[in-house]
């Protein structure tokens, strides 16, 4: 009898570890499935997500001009671990307006482009959760050109400077893709002219000092 409760007992122990083996195991692809992504050579692009009301998903917002908001491309990379580089692009040209011009050789124009740099610091993982403060900073120039000759010509040009600090948070709800946002503390400085025929007029600068969070819920892919 003491023989045979041996020879049940090793295959049930061996069971038992095996178990407990695969379960562990289990766990640990579990947990490195939602791990934050912070070590060097880790690079990722970034996205806006909109409201509730009209969700969606965009490109990162490189500054606003007359026409609003201008989405572009957001790229981040670790240049080593915890340090990330992150870099934005935008560019939206637009020519022609044929429901308002009164002629076919009139075509009005805008251009805008901006472009922005900044860097994240994280901080040791909270479980999914990557904490991380940075800096950034921004440009972006816009003109527009009412397509008209001589006296009737209209033209303005502008720029915008911007320099702020940030913190936020990146959540991985599974491995390689994170929901986050930030605050950011920024400076903004605007300045424009405007041509009208042959004479230009120069318009007073604008300074802004804001604690924005507008448009900064993001979504992040790695690859």
């Amino acid at each position: 009898m003491i023989r045979k409760s041996t020879k049940l007992a090793l295959p049930i122990a061996a069971l038992i570890v095996l178990s407990t083996f695969a379960r562990t195991s289990f766990a640990q692809e579990k947990d490195d499935a939602a791990r934050p992504l912070t070590k060097q050579g880790s690079a990722a692009m970034m996205f806006t997500l909109s409201g509730l009301g009209t969700f969606g998903i965009g490109g990162p917002s490189a500054g606003s001009d007359s026409g609003g908001v201008i989405p572009g491309v957001g790229l981040k990379y670790f240049i080593s671990d915890d340090m990330a580089l992150r870099v934005l692009l935008a560019f939206r040209s637009v020519s022609g307006n044929p429901a308002n011009a009164d002629s076919s050789s009139i075509k009005p124009s805008t251009s805008t482009f901006g472009v922005g740099v900044g860097a994240e610091m994280h901080f040791r993982p909270l479980f999914s959760t990557s904490p991380y403060v940075g800096a950034q900073i921004s440009f972006m120039s816009a003109s527009t050109d009412n397509g008209r000759s001589g006296s009737s010509q209209f033209k303005t040009s502008g720029s915008t400077f911007g320099i702020g600090v940030l913190a936020g948070f990146d959540w991985f709800f599974t491995k390689g893709l994170a929901l986050g946002g930030e605050v950011n503390l920024g400076f903004k400085s605007m300045g424009s002219s405007s041509t009208s025929g042959s004479t230009t007029y120069t318009n007073q600068s604008v300074t802004t000092i804001a604690l924005a969070t507008d448009g900064n819920v993001h979504f992040i892919a790695y690859f």
